[in-house]
């Protein structure tokens, strides 16, 4: 591996795409989780009250999709732009572990929108906590370093 800072091909005013995105991505990943725990908590005859509750995770789950979405866009650009980022060495854990994601969040919104509010207690609770594990165990070190 080259010593120096990866030339990135994503950029914006200067600025690395990749980690400006991916944040608005986990952070809306881990705020639906954090609903449905809420969610969950609550008894029953709140979440009948308000069943609007259940909408926002529907919400959080399509912004942290799309924000993913674009991540994903930016980082293979960068991935294919410069081979510093492909010579990392936990480059394939780092996309498994986000595509793996993506895929545990794509299937949530779906059990959503095709079921309900009812399809968070337990299996839509259980997918959040899922893709928040596969988020905290997912190595990003590296990948983050090279944008420093």
């Amino acid at each position: 591996m080259k010593s120096g800072k990866p030339r990135i091909t994503a950029q914006i005013a200067g600025r690395a795409l990749h980690p400006l995105l991916r944040p608005f991505a986990v952070g809306y990943f881990l705020t639906a989780c954090a609903a449905d725990l809420i969610y969950t908590q609550a008894s029953v005859f709140v979440r009948h009250s308000v069943p609007e509750f259940a909408d926002i995770t529907e919400w959080l789950l399509i912004a942290g999709l799309v924000m993913a979405v674009l991540a994903a866009v930016v980082a293979l650009i960068d991935l294919l732009g410069e081979r510093q980022f492909r010579d990392l060495p936990d480059l394939r854990m780092y996309a498994a572990g986000s595509a793996l994601v993506m895929a545990l969040e794509m299937y949530n919104l779906h059990l959503r929108l095709s079921i309900g509010a009812d399809a968070i207690t337990p299996t839509g609770l259980i997918l959040s906590l899922a893709a928040t594990l596969v988020l905290l165990v997912t190595p990003s070190q590296n990948w983050a370093r090279m944008y420093r």
